[in-house]
């Protein structure tokens, strides 16, 4: 399975209607009335593959927008995905359930599919735990890469270990 989500560095929502008000334009300094402000918060994209034998080396993209298709296939697919499976993994057995299936062949609402989203959640607890802030995408980034090496590889495996069944369950149902 892989997968990718997006992280800010505050892990908190953007507060709205941060303007300056005034009754007078014409006396507004011009460090205020020209400051630009950013609309969405900086973030970074984290994507992995990840099965029964762990997790794949991790691509970190500074965002805001999401990736290309050119960046996907380089990045993810071909430097990350083909030598995890390559290493890991006999090809011609392999599901690979991608994002974009269509809604009548991808249950959204089965957890049990998805344990993908188990290990965001656990990701996102260590990285923000204990009122973390990153001022930076750089120690943002470095925030993920140490956490992602502390994931208990025992827990990862013990998620992925009965996915092929149970996708092949879902698939033949």
């Amino acid at each position: 399975m892989n997968d990718e989500k997006y992280f800010t560095l505050t892990n908190e929502s953007v507060s709205t209607n941060r303007g300056f008000y005034t009754s007078d334009p014409s006396t507004t300094p011009s460090e205020v009335k020209f400051k630009r402000t950013q609309k969405y918060p900086a973030k970074i994209l984290v994507w992995i593959a990840i099965s029964e034998k762990g997790i794949s080396k991790p691509f970190f993209a500074k965002q805001t927008q999401a990736i290309n298709e050119r960046t996907y296939l380089k990045k993810c697919i071909e430097a990350r995905l083909m030598p995890f499976l390559n290493s890991y993994h006999n090809i011609e057995k392999m599901v690979f359930w991608s994002d974009l299936v269509p809604k009548e062949k991808n249950p959204q609402n089965c957890h049990q599919a998805r344990p993908i989203e188990k290990i965001w959640q656990i990701l996102e607890e260590k990285v923000y735990g204990g009122g973390l802030e990153a001022k930076t995408i750089d120690q943002l980034k470095r925030r993920k890469q140490q956490q992602l090496k502390r994931i208990d590889m025992k827990s990862v495996q013990a998620m992925f270990s009965s996915i092929g069944k149970q996708l092949r369950k879902i698939a033949d149902k």
